[in-house]
């Protein structure tokens, strides 16, 4: 079963929900999808958010060998495709736009492909920071109108400082497609594989906060922008 609910910047009215068979799940799939986090196993509805304007489900599901969830956070947007997609890519690219705890640097940037270094601050004791590499691609499907962001962990930029654990499973994706009404549909999927001894139970309970930090920030900048252009 799916849940699509609307993120709008316009009163709510209420929940949008979409019955599906649950074979995929992804909107507009294809084989260019990451095969960590496209394991074909199904998805468990894990949280639900109905306040008003800040719509959204989490799914949860485990891939084949692995004891990190992988998650997909979707939600609708009240805004168009073009926009999102273009202010996502625009976060992505801005070494401001990250969560608190990140350091994140742009080793390259050819418009559409880019190469990002995160050092992830742990600032808890005995535990070591992470870092990581990750190849981002930015993708058109003309057939389906999807404009996906796709990311994986990658060894192409310089070796992990001393001290640093360089995280060498990392993938997911932003995909945004077009809705009947004109709004645009956002699936955020990610999975990481946490080197070291962390507990799993501590790990997932973080990317859980982080996959709604991440439509959170999203929703901010496109309404910042909307602002903007209004003003």
């Amino acid at each position: 079963m799916q849940v699509i609910v609307r993120a709008t910047r316009r009163p709510s009215f209420g929940l949008l929900f979409l019955l599906m068979p649950m074979i995929a799940l992804e909107t507009g799939a294809s084989a260019a999808d990451l095969p960590d986090v496209a394991a074909r196993v199904p998805w468990n509805l894990t949280e639900r958010n109905e306040s008003p304007g800040a719509e959204y489900v989490v799914y949860t599901r485990k891939p084949p060998g692995s004891k990190f969830s992988a998650y997909r956070l979707e939600a609708v947007l009240d805004f168009p495709l073009k926009e999102v997609a273009s202010v996502a890519h625009k976060n992505i690219s801005d070494p401001e736009f990250r969560p608190t705890n990140t350091v994140k640097t742009i080793l390259r940037n050819d418009g559409d492909a880019m190469l990002v270094h995160s050092h992830i601050i742990i600032n808890a004791p005995f535990i070591s920071d992470r870092d990581v590499i990750s190849r981002v691609e930015r993708s058109y499907d003309p057939e389906t109108q999807a404009h996906t962001l796709s990311w994986k962990a990658t060894n192409e930029g310089p070796p992990p400082k001393d001290g640093v654990i360089r995280l060498n499973r990392s993938d997911g994706f932003w995909r945004f497609t077009p809705t009947p009404e004109g709004s645009t549909l956002a699936v955020y999927v990610s999975h990481t594989e946490i080197a070291g001894s962390i507990p799993a139970w501590v790990v997932n309970s973080v990317m859980s906060d982080t996959m709604v930090q991440g439509i959170e920030g999203l929703r901010k900048s496109l309404t910042t922008q909307a602002d903007l252009i209004a003003q």
